[in-house]
């Protein structure tokens, strides 16, 4: 990468550090008086926008902790690092002006708006102020956007709690002298934690993602804006990673068209930006692709796969912006299978973002035959259309290209016909010669090699690295990206196909400060969340890992899995695939859905079920509510940046991390879960409490906005059915939460609100309370379940024009409820006063029958599996 566009990037993404730093340091009056000329804007006879004087300030401060390089004379071009970072409001240089450019653009300035900007004085109570959550006032009517603004996030670090907002009021207000402690409890927090950064010394580029993470931690829930008349919405830390973005692609079109001069870059009509977007297709195909040999191996395939699925989005846009020259700061969104690179627009980056769309599908296509592409769209974009009212369009025009591009994923003229040398590739001495895990390509005599079990059937190269994969991040925090040919030994340790033939992933321990040092290391990542919420901060953190259950201490003396696999395993093999640490197998999971009791002689037994849950969800209609929700004014690339990341971490922070601290949810395992969407596997009684309690602690994260919400649905499996069924199911249970209108959940086939749902849960535990006293038995619950039958057979009825008396069968569901009911409640009590009132509580049921209809079953159906 070229040393200006990482100085310029640099510059960019520290800006604004000044808003943080002003809070936390101490500078000295000779500092300020000395400097405010040179940075600080004057009007109406005062010094506006003190906080450059604090960016400069924490960059000469601080100058120990940053790479020599930064303050050297000859490293990039002309202007000194300090200046380029703190003179966005007063520049004086073209590179200055391109930072400032940028800064206006981020926040959706015009010119003539941002020199009123210029003029704001911060009020004296500016650090009062707080982030604002853009999904209070999310609305597809235009009448309600953006008029609430009861919501606020705390001023901390990144973490899964802080994610959540608070509601504002006179109880929780902070003083002025609380905030400056907040400010400088996390700003001592950032300089301790920038001290350890790693790769200073040997990387810049590398060190330089590092540092990107770390302002997330500490300056995601900071307000970017504190002073005029802008919304404190968008946070410190989206906007100055637009900034870094847009700044970069300003500088590398100047450069690339020879015209750095300031009223080139002050132009605002001119075609200067690409948007590029990419799409990968075909994730739930490639995840859930089954020959059905896969045995033991199953789930570990299956949460490799899910894994490569987030390495093939993460790389493929780290692939383009290293063949442009972008550092990654450019890479403006990325989850859940797509993502979107801002760029200069010159015919070098035309040509290498086709260059590498093909690339990339050739080496898809060599190892999925068609199953996977990736759709890359690009369009051009003038910095006017960056402007306030003028943003929408321009995501609108390239979300419809990214749409567009689904009907054409693949060249069918280059990549259509039968494919050469496929059969040739398989070798018949190894067993099987075709790969019993994928059931497509050929078995490989290096995977053959690593095999840790020899008795395992053979196995494809791409499938062992999905073992491998599936093993490691459930024992390893840390992933090393390097190049194909970096020095990492052992070829048990990294993947057989490096990712598009260029990226080798492995797990390693240590610094990894020579291969850093040689250019080797290419991405050092640390995946996890550790129980108290804490990310790492040495390293570039990456929210790419989902939860799995692993087997602890408790699940030795579990009594429910030996019980349930009597008839399947022996006890030996068991305690085998047990090994504290070892994830847990599907079957196990299905185990843990099973409820201990005592029997009549106060032995210990098991009830219910052994069966999976296995729930799919998704936002409902988040691409309108981010395309049309904000304001058309207001919809500015930062809003687009902070709106997608903070959905997104409901998904990758928080739900992590409640699974593996809350007690009722351990068992529960990721299968994908990111962006908008996630694929969650469990034992299915935990499953139905997990939907609804999920449901409650999205609305509080959305502000209980009533037009964001979402729809699931969840499928009864047992442990051994295929993945594509699992799969397909669960897809199937969700389309009908959409398409009974959303915002609902599907369950034994039956489609509820979420009131209606949690209405049926309480009707459950009602029930119980029956069981418990012995008002009704299963015998009962059986023959309530044909009540169910007969009211939704009645319901039906009511849709025909002709009925024939042959049908009317179910018409008499009210009368025999009540011959049921006299002739089987209460009979064994013999007082007449209480049997009359056990047979009036027991009527509730008929009311429960009209209201709920054939919904009724999901309380019923619970019931008796939780029991039988």
């Amino acid at each position: 990468m070229d040393d200006t566009v990482l100085k310029v990037a640099i510059a960019g993404l520290l800006h604004d550090i000044g808003k943080f730093a002003q809070e936390g340091m101490n500078v000295e009056p000779e500092f300020i008086n000395n400097h405010r000329q040179l940075y600080q804007p004057y009007y109406n006879e005062q010094f506006t926008h003190e906080h450059v004087i604090y960016t400069a300030a924490f960059i000469d401060n601080i100058e120990k902790f940053l790479p020599k390089e930064l303050n050297k004379a000859n490293w990039g071009l002309n202007d000194p690092f300090i200046n380029l970072a703190a003179g966005h409001h007063k520049p004086q240089t073209e590179l200055q002006w391109i930072i400032a450019t940028a800064d206006r653009l981020s926040s959706g300035y015009d010119r003539s708006n941002f020199e009123e900007y210029n003029k704001a004085v911060a009020p004296k109570n500016y650090r009062k102020t707080r982030l604002l959550p853009l999904f209070e006032a999310l609305s597809l009517d235009d009448k309600k956007k953006g008029k609430d603004n009861k919501y606020r996030y705390p001023l901390t670090q990144l973490n899964p709690q802080s994610v959540f907002p608070y509601i504002y009021d006179e109880t929780n207000a902070v003083t002025d002298a609380q905030s400056k402690v907040e400010y400088k409890a996390l700003f001592d927090g950032f300089v301790e934690s920038l001290e350890k950064l790693l790769h200073k010394e040997e990387n810049i580029a590398l060190w330089f993602e590092h540092l990107e993470s770390l302002m997330l931690i500490y300056t995601a829930m900071i307000p970017a804006a504190r002073a005029g008349k802008a919304v404190p919405d968008v946070s410190l830390y989206d906007h100055s990673k637009s900034v870094a973005a847009l700044s970069v692609a300003l500088y590398m079109y100047h450069r690339d068209t020879n015209s750095m001069s300031v009223e080139a870059i002050c132009e605002s009509a001119k075609q200067k930006f690409c948007l590029i977007g990419g799409d990968f297709y075909g994730i739930q195909n490639f995840i859930f692709s089954d020959s059905g040999e896969a045995g033991k191996h199953r789930s570990k395939i299956l949460r490799g796969r899910s894994f490569a699925v987030s390495l093939f989005c993460e790389l493929a846009a780290d692939f383009i912006c290293r063949e442009i020259g972008l550092p990654p700061s450019s890479i403006l969104l990325n989850a859940a299978g797509k993502f979107t690179i801002l760029a200069p627009n010159t015919p070098a980056v035309k040509n290498a973002v086709s260059s590498l769309q093909n690339k990339i599908n050739d080496w898809l296509i060599s190892k999925t035959f068609g199953e996977n592409a990736f759709g890359i769209a690009l369009i051009e974009a003038a910095p006017a259309d960056f402007e306030s009212g003028n943003f929408y369009r321009l995501y609108k025009r390239l979300s419809d290209e990214i749409g567009n591009n689904k009907y054409k994923k693949f060249n069918l003229e280059k990549y259509s016909g039968v494919v050469a040398g496929y059969l040739d590739s398989f070798d018949n001495e190894l067993n099987p010669a075709v790969c019993p895990y994928c059931g497509k390509r050929p078995s490989s005599r290096v995977a053959e090699k690593l095999k840790k079990d020899k008795t395992e059937k053979s196995l494809c190269s791409m499938c062992r690295d999905h073992i491998f994969l599936g093993e490691n991040i459930v024992k390893k925090t840390r992933i090393a990206v390097t190049t194909v040919d970096a020095d990492i030994k052992g070829e048990d340790i990294k993947l057989l196909e490096p990712l598009f033939g260029e990226y080798q992933v492995a797990f390693v321990d240590g610094g990894l400060n020579k291969q850093a040092r040689d250019g080797q290391l290419l991405k050092y990542w640390d995946i996890s969340i550790d129980p108290a919420g804490n990310i790492a901060k040495d390293v570039t953190a990456r929210f790419i890992n989902g939860y799995v259950p692993v087997y602890g201490k408790e699940d030795f003396c579990d009594e429910r899995i030996l019980e349930g696999k009597k008839a399947e395993s022996k006890k030996e093999e068991l305690i085998e695939e047990m090994d504290e640490g070892r994830p847990k197998t599907f079957t196990h999971l299905a185990c843990k859905a099973m409820n201990p009791c005592a029997d009549a002689d106060g032995d210990k037994k098991f009830t219910g079920i052994q069966a999976l849950g296995i729930m799919k969800a998704d936002v409902d209609r988040l691409g309108m509510l981010m395309t049309c929700g904000i304001d058309k004014k207001n919809f500015t690339i930062s809003r687009l940046a902070t709106l997608s990341r903070q959905m997104n971490f409901f998904f990758v922070v928080y739900l992590p991390h409640l699974l593996k601290t809350n007690p009722s949810f351990r068992d529960v395992y990721t299968v994908f879960a990111g962006g908008d969407d996630l694929f969650l596997i469990g034992p299915w009684n935990r499953m139905l409490d997990l939907s609804e309690f999920l449901k409650d602690r999205f609305a509080e994260y959305v502000c209980r906005n009533p037009e964001i919400h979402f729809s699931a649905g969840i499928s009864l499996q047992k442990a051994n059915t295929p993945l594509i069924k699992m799969s397909a199911d669960a897809e199937a249970a969700l389309a009908a939460s959409k398409n009974s209108g959303r915002n609902r959940l599907t369950v034994f086939g039956e489609t509820v609100t979420w009131e209606d749902f949690s209405r049926l849960h309480k009707i459950v535990k009602n029930i119980e309370i029956w069981r418990d006293e012995k008002l009704i038995n299963n015998a009962m619950l059986f023959r309530i379940n044909r009540f169910i039958q007969m009211v939704a057979e009645e319901k039906a009825l009511s849709n025909e024009t002709e009925i024939f008396l042959e049908d009317m069968e179910p018409l008499k569901w009210r009368s025999l409820f009540k011959y049921t009911t006299e002739r089987n409640i209460g009979k064994n009590i013999k007082d007449e006063a209480k049997r009359a009132a056990a047979k009036k509580e027991f009527e509730k049921m008929a009311d429960w029958l009209t209201i709920h209809g054939s919904n009724l079953k999901i309380a019923v159906w619970d019931i008796i599996y939780n029991n039988r």
